[in-house]
């Protein structure tokens, strides 16, 4: 019974994962000719993925992907602190670990709002 309460959210997770990453994962696009030269004539030309972004924007959108991520990760996690909470019955142990699950992902999601902000206080530094 315990394992459950462990492998459950990990496959939630990995569910919820393919959903959001099936687009970028299999995002392809068709050659145009006359753009950079077609699949069977032209020459074979590598794209910069990231364009002309600096790594201080490719920073800080990871971190807003991580934000955009953790918060419905943050509710899941405290739903199933709840349920551990819920079905512990009469034993202490239990009951401790649904308050330990929920605090823990409170902390990790505090975590990565501090580090959105450690970032943006190193940005406006290095701005100056």
């Amino acid at each position: 019974m315990n394992k459950f309460y462990f492998i459950a959210p990990f496959v939630v997770f990995l569910i919820f994962a393919s959903i959001v990453f099936t687009p970028v994962f299999f995002n392809a696009y068709a050659a145009t000719p006359g753009q950079g030269g077609d699949i069977r004539t032209g020459p074979l030309t590598l794209q910069n993925p990231l364009g002309d972004r600096t790594i201080i924007q490719i920073i800080n959108d990871i971190l807003d992907f991580l934000i955009y991520l953790s918060v419905p990760l943050l509710a899941l996690m405290i739903l199933v602190g709840g349920f551990q909470i819920l079905m512990a019955r009469e034993s202490a142990e239990k009951v401790k670990n649904g308050f330990n699950t929920i605090k823990y992902a409170t902390i990790g999601f505090v975590v990565i709002l501090i580090s959105k902000g450690i970032a943006l206080v190193i940005l406006n530094i290095l701005r100056r």
